[in-house]
């Protein structure tokens, strides 16, 4: 398995992962296959896929469960989970809910990367921000990235930290889905000299 660096955060995370949308539903609980699901998340462990992203929104929460029982056997430092917040809870105190809700869902102390999951338009990104900054200082999450967002979102949210760094923009991008290249949703250094046009996918 190869891996690759987190931003400048000098933790290395496998190039390749776990995605989780659909299992336990999709925006809906579905319990349905759940046996399946927790066995297909232990063999992608076994095989190296350490990083598993999931998200509130998934399932309604069901799929974070899901996760949090597949992920029992194994030490929890040796795995890196992601999941996201959802745009409806935006505000402050629902974010820090949300991850604390999250948390309990996965059955951990910690999540290595909380996102952003997508843009708000009626909450502003400074009072997200903080929040995310709060969870941190907390030590209830290890990193904090965001989700589809373009450049001027990008560049506002980066604004509101003083210690923290984004360490992600999970994009929508595929062989299918080549917007991305067009849209330059983000540029983030390589060293001190070069600039490329990159984006990490979970």
């Amino acid at each position: 398995m190869d891996f690759k660096e987190l931003g400048r955060t000098g933790v290395k995370v496998p190039a390749i992962g776990a995605g989780t949308w659909g299992m336990g539903g999709d925006t809906a609980r579905n319990t349905t296959g759940d046996e399946e699901s927790i066995r297909a998340l232990k063999r992608a462990i076994e095989l190296g896929m350490y990083l598993i992203d999931t998200a509130e929104m998934y399932g309604d929460g069901h799929c974070e469960e899901l996760v949090g029982e597949a992920i029992k056997p194994f030490p929890r430092e040796q795995l890196f989970i992601v999941s996201k917040v959802w745009r409806n809870h935006m505000h402050y105190v629902d974010v820090i809910k949300a991850a604390e809700h999250s948390l309990k869902r996965l059955q951990t102390d910690w999540i290595d990367l909380y996102l952003v999951h997508s843009p708000s338009l009626e909450v502003p990104i400074k009072e997200t921000m903080e929040a995310m900054e709060r969870l941190v200082e907390r030590n209830l999450v290890r990193f904090v990235g965001v989700s589809n967002f373009d450049v001027d979102q990008m560049e506002e949210a980066k604004s509101c930290f003083s210690r923290v760094e984004i360490v992600a923009n999970q994009v929508d991008y595929s062989l299918v889905v080549r917007s991305v290249e067009r849209a330059v949703l983000y540029c983030t250094p390589v060293s001190q000299a070069v600039t490329k046009r990159v984006s990490w996918r979970f």
